[in-house]
């Protein structure tokens, strides 16, 4: 198969896989907060904020650091396995080690034991993160799989909440199906893996797997000063406010995401196809991140301003009059699916693929350390409505760096490239 055909098909693939992950939550939201009310969504939402922190840690930036790696490799079955293998294994470590912490947690902080049987749930996700392999389609560009596995496990919550799930005490039962997607998806992908892909074992040696960890954690502490300012407010608005808020913002939240994901299939498609560019040249590669920079923006310009003026009747459509207090907190996240959108280009497509990794690293964790204490003062003063203004100042301070930090070394990745030759980044 041509790669720009290969392109397409993973672009679409990738659509679909977003539209199933965000569809299917939405058509679902409007039970559950009916159903669940402010207060015990809001638990529920807490919960999910805490075990994110988790499921990030057991991901560790595999899904870019492997991906890169098998993008990069020759197709050859041996190097592919050695990398299966070893990025599971590695992963697998992470996971035990983030169930002694979590279990910890929860046995030493009186306000988490309360919720144990929610965490117990939550133990679920960090078994999907482990196991299913995302990064192994979209580094061998074979998201057709993945989205296979995904699809069908994430639709199968939609008759199980239904039937399961009929007052606000089941919570529980809604957050165990809701963290339970990726390792259902697991199973269905397990015969696809060895049966299609066919993968053969290898044994991987504790320099096999060291290896992976090196390559995963210049990723992992670049993505996880943005991952701990973005998904920590619902954590900082349950510890310093009511979980009624926690659910007002949460509901907003996944709604802005929805206009956010329309923008990750192109990204997710395009990260493997600019690595294989710029072994060829940094023209090549700037060409192709250039295209994706124009195609990121006018997706993220139609999503904004439609999602500031249908802010009120998608509330009301989705959360029912329970939650009117989301409607002024998703329009002050209108802003986010641009900001995003930037940040993907700039720093997923363009700084990771330059091997500017450190750089990116020190630019996220200068965020964090502005946005950490920021979200907290806002949420305090305002509550659910600061936590969204901090979120949005975030995002602006993370791509106003990363724009001038990338224009400082040369990389104008905004300039049409036969007009102006790129510069080789260092």
């Amino acid at each position: 198969m041509s790669s720009s055909r290969t392109l397409t098909h993973n672009v679409v693939s990738l659509a679909l896989l977003q539209a199933i992950n965000y569809l299917v939550p939405l058509i679902t939201l409007p039970y559950l907060v009916r159903v669940l009310k402010p207060s015990h969504f809001g638990l529920l939402s807490f919960v999910q904020g805490v075990v994110l922190y988790f499921d990030f840690f057991v991901d560790f930036g595999f899904n870019f650091s492997a991906t890169r790696l098998l993008a990069a490799c020759p197709q050859k079955l041996g190097s592919i396995s050695r990398i299966f293998w070893s990025t599971l294994f590695a992963k697998i470590g992470l996971m035990f080690v983030s169930f002694l912490a979590l279990g910890a947690l929860v046995l030493l902080i009186p306000k988490l034991r309360g919720l144990s049987s929610l965490f117990a749930a939550g133990l679920l996700s960090l078994l999907g993160t482990a196991f299913f392999p995302l990064w192994l389609f979209q580094g061998l560009e074979r998201m057709k799989l993945a989205v296979v596995a995904l699809a069908v496990s994430r639709l199968l919550t939609i008759p199980a909440l239904i039937l399961f799930v009929k007052q606000p005490q089941d919570y529980t039962t809604a957050g165990a199906m809701q963290f339970s997607v990726e390792l259902g998806a697991s199973l269905f992908a397990a015969p696809l893996v060895f049966r299609r892909i066919r993968i053969p074992w290898y044994r991987p040696s504790f320099a096999n797997v060291a290896d992976s960890y090196r390559q995963g954690w210049p990723l992992f502490l670049s993505g996880s000063a943005l991952f701990i300012s973005g998904l920590s407010t619902p954590i900082i608005l349950g510890t310093v406010g009511r979980m009624a808020e926690v659910g007002y913002f949460s509901a907003a939240d996944k709604l802005i995401k929805a206009s956010i994901s329309a923008l990750n299939p192109l990204s997710q498609a395009l990260f493997p196809h600019i690595v294989s560019a710029r072994r060829e040249s940094a023209a090549s590669a700037l060409r192709l991140i250039r295209k994706s920079l124009l195609a990121t923006t006018a997706l993220s310009m139609t999503a904004a301003p439609a999602t500031f003026l249908l802010a009120a009747p998608l509330c009301r459509l989705f959360f029912g009059v329970s939650f009117q207090r989301s409607i002024p907190i998703l329009q002050c996240l209108v802003p986010l699916p641009v900001l995003f959108g930037l940040l993907t280009v700039f720093g997923t497509q363009t700084m990771l693929v330059f091997n500017m990794d450190s750089t990116l690293t020190k630019i996220m964790f200068a965020s964090a350390i502005v946005g950490l204490p920021l979200t907290t003062l806002l949420s305090v003063r305002f509550g659910a409505i600061g936590a969204a203004a901090a979120s949005d100042s975030v995002a602006i301070l993370i791509a106003s760096a990363i724009y001038f930090c990338l224009r400082s070394k040369g990389v104008h990745v905004w300039r049409d490239q036969s007009r102006h030759p790129p510069m080789t980044p260092a």
